[in-house]
């Protein structure tokens, strides 16, 4: 039986909407805030295990950014509220950003805290703590964050233009993340990342060039500068990353197949489980996947952005395609993207939600019938 994954953001539900809308109005304290939030999460995963989901995560539950709320638990990196967002196809997010105070440090960071949360409730359950994923954005995404949606040549606080040093102190505060994840029992731990995704977008490209950027350059950096990180992550803990294209409100921000980055991020990055974006025309072919050495690749068939499913037909027509680049055996599926990857979530309810779940069983089911 393949082992079907999530990318990690569930839609919030009602109670959890209102209890986060009454703490910012301090109708509520932080405890109950957090009680809240629990009981929410305690019954996302009884739903999630019902619905054959394998690997849990909390949903997301206690950020309001599926990269942004991590950033902010950083020592010397602190929320700021921008003049306007960031514009993506059709909408413009919630202005809200990060900017540097202080040397990049890990300091009981908050997440550490929300995942051991995550592990209690999970046993309380009866749930192998085995099965349990923590996603955060990824150390080259913070680095697109500040040098290029944050402004070319720029100068920090703190850093100056000291780029090395800064970039040293980034690879530490994740290195000390990861070994404390993995003292809490973290045995799977994925990195999100829209970088890799923009640099396959013709646009985006464009504009990089006008910066004196190179997307082929940034894409090369950016693997050699996970690798760094990588490799000081525990062996205990798997390692996966998602490529995405951008998921606000089901809006994204970036178009384009894999075939501008694959080479260099397919063939060269060191994970252990890659998540790819395969739902529409705007995510190109399966060719790119073969540059794949031995890594899990989870195909992101379904949409998360509407409501509208293909057939199962088409489906199943769809994985064997990318089993023309893949040994059966490296593939799993989830959904291209996360459900919510804001508080906002995406345009759809959350009937939809778990109708895409069961389409995605109902393919795994399948598939395994037929041998694949």
């Amino acid at each position: 039986m393949r082992r079907l994954d999530q990318v990690g953001s569930f839609l919030r539900p009602a109670k959890l909407k209102a209890a986060r809308s009454d703490y910012a109005n301090a109708k509520i304290s932080k405890d109950e805030l957090r009680a809240i939030e629990d009981e929410c999460i305690k019954e996302l995963l009884i739903e999630c295990d019902k619905n054959n989901v394998y690997y849990l995560s909390d949903g997301e539950f206690r950020r309001s950014w599926w990269h942004l709320d991590f950033y902010w638990g950083f020592s010397g990196i602190s929320k700021i509220i921008k003049e306007k967002g960031y514009i993506f196809k059709g909408i413009e997010t919630r202005a809200e950003g990060i900017k540097i105070t202080n040397k990049i440090e890990c300091k009981d960071h908050p997440f550490l805290k929300d995942f051991a949360s995550l592990v209690k409730i999970a046993k309380e359950l009866g749930i192998d703590t085995n099965r349990l994923k923590l996603t955060i954005p990824s150390p080259s995404m913070l680095l697109y964050m500040l040098f290029i949606r944050g402004g070319f040549n720029v100068e920090f606080e703190y850093y100056g233009k000291d780029y090395a040093k800064l970039k040293e102190d980034i690879l530490k505060a994740y290195a000390d993340f990861y070994l404390e994840f993995e003292k809490l029992g973290g045995v799977y731990l994925q990195l999100d990342d829209v970088s890799f995704g923009s640099f396959c977008d013709e646009d985006f490209r464009a504009n990089l060039i006008k910066n004196n950027y190179n997307a082929d350059d940034c894409t090369k950096e950016y693997v050699e500068y996970l690798n760094k990180s990588l490799s000081t992550m525990p062996k205990t803990i798997t390692s996966a990353i998602h490529i995405c294209r951008g998921n606000y409100r089901s809006h994204f921000s970036a178009s384009g197949g894999y075939s501008k980055v694959a080479s260099e991020l397919f063939a060269n990055l060191n994970i252990n489980k890659f998540f790819l974006e395969f739902d529409d025309d705007r995510s190109g072919d399966f060719e790119p996947l073969k540059y794949i050495k031995n890594q899990i690749v989870v195909i992101g068939l379904l949409t998360t952005k509407t409501k509208e499913n293909p057939s199962i037909q088409t489906l199943i027509k769809r994985a064997k395609e990318a089993a023309n680049f893949l040994d059966t055996k490296q593939i799993e599926f989830s959904t291209q993207c996360g459900f919510s990857s804001t508080e906002e979530g995406n345009e759809i309810d959350m009937n939809t939600q778990w109708e895409k779940i069961a389409l995605l069983n109902e393919l795994n089911n399948t598939l395994d019938k037929e041998g694949f």
